[in-house]
């Protein structure tokens, strides 16, 4: 047998009336306590889901979402498993669903209800902030992550480097005479390119790499556990991709990209990466565009 709940929608209401009293009223309290001393969401559903595996209790807690990087879970999911749809104002938060070997009583549905009471606010403000620094880290136009957003993970990635000493390269990709296309087909055209080759990018490097406009016509792929001749590789599929995009505005528009790359594996100090690729990027272009170069 399988113990299920249907889908709640909590309100002020419901999060005043489960923590008015009660014989669970001092752990309650504390729970509460604990979710409003941080909105940061990883933090927020671990605290809750560990403390409600304690409280109920519970073989496993998980909190699931439309955006698959929002997921958690603490535990080994068992057989039983009461499911809660959270949605607040017609907002929906996501599902808590919690497991274990035996079937859960009336009385720890209850409290399992209570428990969510306290979670529903705090829980929507978590992801309201979370968007907020998702937002702030895209760029608006092609939307993939803007300048700040790389030199966090360019900080990252130089830091595991110095601890693991896995190799990773850059590649900058510059598209050839941008600003002759906005000067002879306009703006929106240029915008057009933009996101096209912004695309492009995305759907050409592997899974594991990360794409940022880092200015302008640039875009700068930071290529984990890769070597020289693997980021060679990555950046001829891109640049012969790109060559192959046609952007329909008045007329046809031919695009193409000169590009820039550099690894650790052959660097003294890995943190100029970036300088060296931008000269290779340099010299891409002073060899005539259209190509991929490697530096030093």
């Amino acid at each position: 047998m399988t113990t299920t709940s249907q889908a709640k929608i909590i309100g002020l209401d419901s999060y005043r009336d489960n923590t008015d009293g009660g014989d669970d009223f001092t752990s309650i309290a504390k729970l509460a306590l604990k979710l409003q001393q941080s909105i940061e969401l990883p933090l927020l559903l671990r605290t809750f889901c560990e403390e409600i595996a304690y409280m109920v209790p519970c073989d496993s807690v998980s909190y699931v979402h439309d955006n698959e990087l929002l997921n958690f879970q603490t535990g080994e999911s068992r057989a039983h498993h009461c499911k809660y749809q959270l949605v607040l104002e017609g907002d929906k938060l996501g599902e808590i669903i919690c497991t274990r070997t035996k079937p859960f009583s009336i009385r720890e549905t209850n409290l399992l209800e209570r428990l969510l009471s306290l979670l529903i606010y705090p829980l929507r403000n978590s992801l309201l902030y979370n968007t907020a620094i998702s937002q702030a880290r895209k760029d608006p136009l092609t939307e993939i992550c803007n300048r700040a957003a790389f030199d966090e993970a360019f900080a990252k990635e130089l830091s595991s480097f110095k601890r693991h000493q896995a190799n990773f390269a850059m590649m900058i990709i510059d598209i050839d005479h941008f600003k002759l296309v906005n000067d002879t087909h306009g703006h929106i055209a240029g915008d057009k390119v933009l996101k096209s080759v912004a695309q492009i990018i995305q759907n050409t490097i592997r899974r594991s790499d990360e794409v940022f406009r880092y200015g302008g016509e640039e875009f700068v792929v930071i290529l984990s556990n890769t070597n020289q001749g693997g980021a060679r590789f990555l950046a001829e599929r891109v640049k012969k991709q790109i060559e192959q995009l046609v952007v329909h505005v008045e007329e046809e528009i031919n695009v193409t990209a000169s590009i820039g790359i550099s690894s650790s594996d052959i660097l003294e100090d890995a943190s100029e990466i970036l300088e060296q690729a931008d000269r290779a990027l340099y010299q891409a272009k002073d060899q005539g565009r259209n190509r991929v170069v490697s530096c030093p």
